[in-house]
């Protein structure tokens, strides 16, 4: 928001354009004069707002008649050194008197900043970091469950392990969330082993300050093989970021084979498209495979992200090929987007803001020493069919 000078508004409501006319136009100098010095007498200056006073552990002690240590203990939640009666006048007082601890000081007695860095792949585009519903979802509950333990979620894009490490000092950083990474990007970074990390949809082994969350992958790959078999699809095809660097992908990719396997369809019934889980790509993709539909080599298409399968429908569309009349498209996540797009996409969904609350609670246990034994989280998979799947064609 841009703030006006102040000076500058009166003067152009007065003056109405250059050289006084507009509003005022035609009016004389002597008119000016009378009316500005009107505007001088009967004008209230304005006067700089008064600092806010910070109400202190002191204040607190005072109104209610206690040591600055009771009060102390009573906010930083040492409540077996305070008497319940004496804890309720304190946190009573506490909040009449609008007193908020101060963050750098509960930082040097606590030890922690109170600070979560959710950390995603840096890009060089200057585009979003979170590019799609799915990201979207599982940062808003991220923050939403941080928040609720005190705790403040910062974003940044890293690239590189001295970028991690820089965002870890700079800032202090309790712990890192991990989200958008490839099992070999993950461990590119080379996570300081003393740091607190949860990493979402990423496999390998897990350090001894480190816990994962995903979804069911494997699951959801056959959910979306059985549900397109079963409509007698024999021509699949799986589109989405299949370069082997990601085990999401590669875990629902065998998981749509096993189910393509269980209907009697040979391996080459499936075929693999690599494509970024982006709308755009998911247009050229659609456009690129309208002619294999018209020769009947594709009748169905699972996306890796319901942001690429409706880029994969406006694609096919915009060639002159019907969803589903003519081939199926299902997506997988079950994001807003697939209930606003025509036809409203069928798709595997997934507990998304469940993997963000799941990271949130791994990672304060991880932070705190609560849930040492806990190092992995699963949220469950469902079909959920809609309008952009159908019968084969034909």
């Amino acid at each position: 928001m841009v703030a006006l000078d102040d000076g500058a508004r009166v003067g152009g409501a007065v003056g109405g354009g250059a050289g006084g006319e507009g509003v005022l136009g035609g009016v004389g100098a002597a008119h000016d004069d009378l009316f500005n010095a009107k505007v001088a007498r009967t004008s209230t200056p304005i006067r700089e707002a008064a600092p806010v006073d910070t109400v202190t552990l002191k204040d607190v002690a005072r109104a209610v008649g206690v040591s600055v240590m009771t009060v102390s203990n009573v906010v930083n939640g040492r409540l077996d050194r305070v008497s319940p009666a004496t804890a309720a006048r304190v946190e009573a007082a506490v909040a009449d008197l609008g007193y908020v601890p101060s963050a750098a000081a509960r930082t040097l007695v606590a030890r922690r900043s109170g600070l979560v860095g959710l950390l995603l792949p840096g890009r060089a585009d200057a585009a979003s970091l979170l590019g799609s519903p799915h990201d979207v979802a599982v940062t808003g509950a991220l923050e939403a469950a941080l928040r609720r333990h005190d705790h403040h979620l910062m974003l940044r894009g890293v690239t590189t392990a001295a970028d991690v490490r820089d965002s870890v000092r700079r800032w202090g950083l309790d712990g890192v969330v991990l989200m958008g990474f490839t099992d070999a990007a993950v461990a590119g970074l080379d996570l300081p082993t003393t740091l607190p990390a949860v990493l979402v949809d990423a496999g390998g082994p897990a350090g001894p300050t480190q816990a994962r969350v995903g979804s069911d992958d494997l699951g959801g790959g056959r959910l979306a093989g059985k549900h397109l078999t079963g409509l007698g699809h024999r021509r699949l095809v799986l589109c989405g970021p299949a370069d082997g660097t990601s085990g999401v992908v590669e875990a629902r990719l065998a998981g749509f084979r096993a189910a393509a396997s269980a209907a009697g369809l040979p391996a080459s019934a499936v075929r693999v498209l690599d494509a970024r889980t982006t709308y755009g790509d998911g247009v050229a993709l659609g456009s690129r495979l309208a002619a294999d539909v018209r020769a009947g080599a594709v009748t169905a298409v699972l996306a890796t992200a319901d942001v690429l399968a409706a880029g994969v429908v406006r694609g096919l569309t915009d060639a002159g090929v019907r969803v589903p009349d003519d081939v199926s498209v299902l997506g997988y996540d079950d994001a807003e987007l697939a209930r606003q797009v025509t036809p409203r996409l069928s798709t595997v969904g997934q507990d998304t803001g469940g993997k963000g609350r799941l990271a949130a609670e791994l990672l304060l246990g991880l932070v705190t020493g609560d849930g040492a034994g806990v190092r992995a989280a699963t949220v469950p998979v469902a079909l959920v069919a809609r309008e952009s799947t159908g019968p084969a064609p034909g």
